[in-house]
């Protein structure tokens, strides 16, 4: 588990997630973050939810903690949701993570971005979230395979 998921020490866990709000369905806060950069977090009546930074959706996969804690043990679901088959092929491509840096596309995917080793890499967690936010947010409403003019960044 240690090699899909990052440690939060030196991580702002209370604002990692500022640039989501707009799609959070209750306040959550970060308990896990993946090497892939994505984040489950827990909410306030328990329940945890998957952040994924590639789609741009919040959903709920466990309805308390000892509930998320029983899905880490099921392969499938480490599987589907921290990829570690990409993690080995980005390590194998040379590219470790550094304290508080995750896996990410230099690129977007939501903006075009290709899926490939290429366009991956190394980015603060923080960095990573706040960008991946923002954009969904501003992209949220358009059809898929719109014209994207311009994205604007805090």
């Amino acid at each position: 588990m240690n090699d899909l998921t990052i440690s939060p020490s030196g991580v702002d866990m209370d604002d990692l997630l500022s640039d989501w709000e707009w799609a959070m369905p209750e306040p959550l806060r970060p308990v896990l973050l993946t090497a892939m950069g994505d984040v489950f977090a827990q909410g306030e009546s328990g329940a945890v939810y998957f952040i994924d930074m590639v789609e741009g959706m919040i959903k709920s996969v466990a309805d308390d903690g000892p509930s998320f804690q029983s899905l880490l043990s099921d392969t499938k679901f480490v599987t589907d949701h921290m990829f570690p088959s990409r993690i080995i092929q980005l390590r194998n491509a040379g590219k470790l993570l550094a304290p508080n840096h995750v896996y990410s596309h230099a690129q977007p995917l939501v903006l075009g971005g290709n899926d490939d080793t290429d366009n991956v890499e190394v980015t603060d967690v923080s960095v990573h979230v706040g960008i991946h936010g923002q954009i969904h947010r501003q992209v949220k409403d358009l059809p898929d395979g719109a014209s994207i003019d311009s994205i604007k960044i805090e």
